[in-house]
C-alpha cells in the first residue's frame, strides 16, 4: 500500500499512434476476498494469483491468521494453507476489522456460524454489516456490543438457513451462504431472477455441495461438507478494464483484448456506459460463465446521458468523463455529487482544455474531435484519477503529467507496463 510519506514521482503519457494486444488487468476484488476467505477455511494448500491489490486483501489474511489459517503472500502470490471447515481456531485477541472493508460481511457470516466468542474491534457500521447483525440476532447467534466493541458467538446448535432474499438483499446473500458452510444441513436460499452467480461458482470450485436451480432462483447449500484448496487464478477487475477499454476507444487504429475478466453482477456498469456513449466493445463469455474476454476497438463516440442508475462507483466516472471529452456533442455524467471529487475531476480536465461544466448532481462534458491536453493533474492520492488521466494522455495533442505516479501501486501496481506493451508511451518527471 502507498505511503504518503513517499516522495512524489511525476509521470506523464505521451500521444500513441495506436494500442493493439492484450492488456491483463488485476483480479476483481469481489471474487478475491471470497477465494481468499474460502481457502482458508479450506484442507490442504490453495495458491491465488492475479489477486486484487487492495489493503482489504491483507486485512482479511491476518484476520484468517487469527482463525488458524495460514496465509502468505510469496512472488506475487497468495498461499494459503487451511484446516478446514469447522476447524476455525477460537481467537486469542479481539479481531481488527478496521481494515477490512467490503470483506468485513463475509467473515461476520463466518464467524456467526461457530459456537464460541469472537471479539471483534473496528467493524465499519455500513448497511450490510448492520443488516448481517440483526438478522444474526434474530436467528440464534450473540450478539453483544460492548463500547466500541462487539462480541459475536454463534449458536450451540445450528439450524439450516431457509430464506427469500428480495433483490434489495441480495448483498447479503454471499455472507450467508458462506454462514451456511459451516452449518450441519442443507440451507436454501431463494433468489430474484438472475440471483445466482459468481459466488456459487467459486465455492463448488473449492468442493462445496451446492446446488443452483436452472432458472438460478434457487440455491441449496449442504453445510459441513469439506472443501479442498486448490490453484486459483482470480479473473480481471471488469471496472479496471474501462481504463484499457477507454485508451483503445481514443486512439486511432487501436485493438485491444482485456482476457479473462470477471461477469461480477454490480462491476459492469463502467462498461455499459461505453456503449451508451457508441463505443465498440465485444465481450465473449467463457464456458464457465463467470469470465470473458472484452475486445475493444477505436471507433467515434457519441454524447449521452449516463444516468446515475448504472451501477458505477463515483471514483469510476472519472474515466468516462475522459471518453466523453472526445464525443461528439454533449455528454451528462450522472450520479457526481458535489463535493472534492467532483471539483478534482472539474479542474483536471479544464486543465486540459477540455470544457465541462458541474451541475446539480453530475458533470456536463462537451466533447471535442481533438483535445489539447498539457495539464499536470494533482492526483490527491486518487489512483482512478491519475489513471483516467494518464488514459486522456495517450490521445491528446500535448503530454499530460500526474503528479505522482506512485498512488497507483495499491490498484494497478503494472499500469505502465502493460500500457507500454500495447504500445503507450510515458516518461517520468514533468512533461516538456
Amino acid at each position: 500500500m502507498l505511503s504518503p510519506s513517499l516522495p512524489p514521482n511525476p509521470l506523464a503519457a505521451e500521444r500513441s499512434p495506436w494500442l493493439r494486444g492484450p492488456v491483463a488487468v488485476p483480479g476483481d476484488p469481489a471474487v478475491s476476498r471470497l477465494a481468499l476467505l474460502l481457502a482458508g477455511v479450506a484442507r490442504g494448500e490453495s495458491v491465488l494469483s492475479n489477486m486484487s491489490s487492495e489493503p482489504a486483501i491483507a486485512a482479511l489474511a491476518g484476520a484468517l491468521r487469527a482463525l488458524g489459517a495460514d496465509a502468505q503472500w510469496h512472488g506475487g502470490r497468495w498461499q494459503i494453507a487451511g484446516n478446514g471447515i469447522g476447524a476455525l481456531f477460537e481467537p486469542a485477541a479481539p479481531l481488527d476489522f478496521s481494515g477490512l472493508g467490503e470483506a468485513a460481511p463475509l467473515l461476520l457470516g463466518l464467524l456467526a456460524a461457530h459456537d464460541f466468542d469472537s471479539p471483534i474491534t473496528g467493524l465499519e457500521a455500513t448497511p450490510v454489516n448492520d443488516a448481517l447483525l440483526e438478522f444474526f440476532a434474530r436467528n440464534g447467534v450473540r450478539v453483544r456490543r460492548d463500547g466500541d466493541g462487539l462480541l459475536l458467538r454463534g449458536p450451540r446448535f445450528t439450524v439450516p438457513l431457509d430464506l427469500a432474499l428480495p433483490e434489495g438483499a441480495l448483498a447479503l446473500k454471499t455472507p450467508l451462504l458462506v454462514m451456511a458452510l459451516a452449518i450441519m444441513g442443507t440451507s436454501i436460499f431463494h433468489l430474484p431472477d438472475g440471483g445466482a452467480e459468481v459466488a456459487e461458482r467459486l465455492m463448488q470450485a473449492f468442493g462445496a455441495q451446492l446446488a443452483v436451480a436452472e432458472d438460478g432462483q434457487r440455491v441449496d447449500l449442504s453445510g459441513m461438507e469439506p472443501l479442498t484448496g486448490f490453484d486459483y487464478a482470480v479473473p480481471g477487475d471488469p471496472l479496471l478494464a474501462a481504463y484499457p477499454a477507454v485508451a483503445a476507444l481514443l486512439a486511432p487504429d487501436s485493438e485491444v483484448t482485456i482476457p479473462g475478466i470477471s461477469l461480477t453482477p454490480g462491476r459492469l456498469g463502467s462498461l455499459d456506459a461505453l456503449q451508451l456513449l457508441g463505443g465498440d466493445l465485444t465481450l465473449v463469455p467463457h464456458d464457465d460463465g463467470a469470465t470473458a474476454d472484452l475486445t475493444v476497438r477505436y471507433g467515434p463516440l457519441v454524447g449521452t446521458i449516463l444516468p446515475a442508475s448504472l451501477d458505477i462507483p463515483a471514483e469510476d466516472r472519472s474515466i468516462l468523463a475522459i471518453a466523453a471529452a472526445f464525443a461528439e456533442g454533449e455528454t451528462m455524467i450522472e450520479g457526481l455529487a458535489e463535493g472534492q471529487r467532483r471539483h478534482a475531476l472539474t479542474r483536471a480536465l479544464r486543465d486540459n482544455g477540455i470544457e465541462c461544466e458541474e451541475r446539480e448532481g453530475g458533470l456536463l462534458v462537451r466533447g471535442q474531435r481533438r483535445v489539447p491536453g498539457g495539464g499536470k493533474v494533482a492526483t490527491r492520492l486518487d489512483p482512478k484519477l491519475a489513471m483516467s488521466f494518464l488514459v486522456l494522455g495517450m490521445a491528446t495533442d500535448k503530454a499530460v503529467t500526474i503528479d505522482d505516479g506512485g498512488v497507483m501501486a495499491g490498484l494497478f501496481p503494472d499500469f505502465v507496463r502493460a500500457f507500454e506493451h500495447v504500445g503507450a508511451s510515458f516518461s517520468s518527471g514533468d512533461a516538456a
